[in-house]
């Protein structure tokens, strides 16, 4: 035992301290009790406390992410009113994608909990100008599909893109692709060049895509050149939108 265990001991069981301890030891053995009183004090939990950040006000039809990242709490959920296709929750409930074509208000209710303790935050937002036609949730989903692209480049790979398939489909209006395959390899040449040695990286955005194009064709969606032109332009202008919230 140590001399200012045996001392601590001493004042616990209410004996006085040898007089020829000084004062200086006494005061030291005093701010030690103190500190091991204040250690022994059971810390208040942490309690869930939610942080929106986010613009109130956007243009019609373009990209807004809204964040809840500087929230300390394990788990999220969203509810967008009046209810539409035209958001999406990514990255665990931490981030919401939001686009729409329609002007008005619209009212972002989240919660979030953390152990036995939960927050509530209402983020509103203003879509004005001009209204415009809805890209089928387009914007949205590839800001879904481009979430596990791994580059460090990604806003920059994300333009480069963009301006991919806005070649291609003016290549397709010029009537320089006469066929859904020519279209096909002339987009996977022009996307490759675009991203270098990073294509690989963009698989998560390429497999997302094949798929919504696959569906699109199923349902009589790709039936022309026209229809091939708007779609890749509006995945052009979805890239754009996606880069600029980067």
């Amino acid at each position: 035992m140590t001399f200012k265990t045996l001392i601590f001991c001493f004042l616990l069981v209410g004996f006085s301290a040898p007089s020829h301890i000084s004062t200086a030891v006494l005061s030291g053995i005093k701010q030690d009790n103190q500190a091991i009183t204040q250690d022994a004090t059971p810390r208040e939990p942490k309690k869930a406390h939610l942080v929106v950040e986010g613009p109130t006000e956007i243009g019609c039809g373009n990209l807004v992410v809204i964040s809840v990242e500087g929230s300390d709490a394990s788990s999220f959920k969203w509810i967008v009113t009046p209810s539409n296709d035209n958001h999406l929750v990514i990255e665990g409930g931490k981030r919401i994608v939001f686009s729409s074509g329609t002007c008005g208000t619209y009212t972002f209710i989240v919660a979030c909990s953390l152990g036995d303790t939960c927050d509530l935050a209402v983020h509103t937002l203003t879509v004005t100008g001009n209204e415009k036609p809805s890209v089928n949730s387009l914007t949205s989903q590839i800001a879904l599909w481009c979430t596990d692209v791994n580059s460090l480049t990604k806003q920059q790979d994300a333009l480069a893109l963009a301006a991919s398939f806005s070649r291609v489909a003016s290549q397709m209006e010029d009537g320089d692709l006469e066929s859904a395959v020519d279209m096909v390899a002339a987009t996977s040449k022009s996307n490759k060049e675009a991203l270098g040695e990073n294509i690989t990286k963009w698989e998560p955005f390429r497999n997302g895509l094949r798929e919504h194009l696959r569906k699109m064709s199923n349902e009589g969606k790709l039936s022309d050149t026209a229809s091939h032109v708007q779609t890749w332009n509006n995945i052009a202008i979805a890239l754009r939108e996606y880069s600029s919230s980067l």
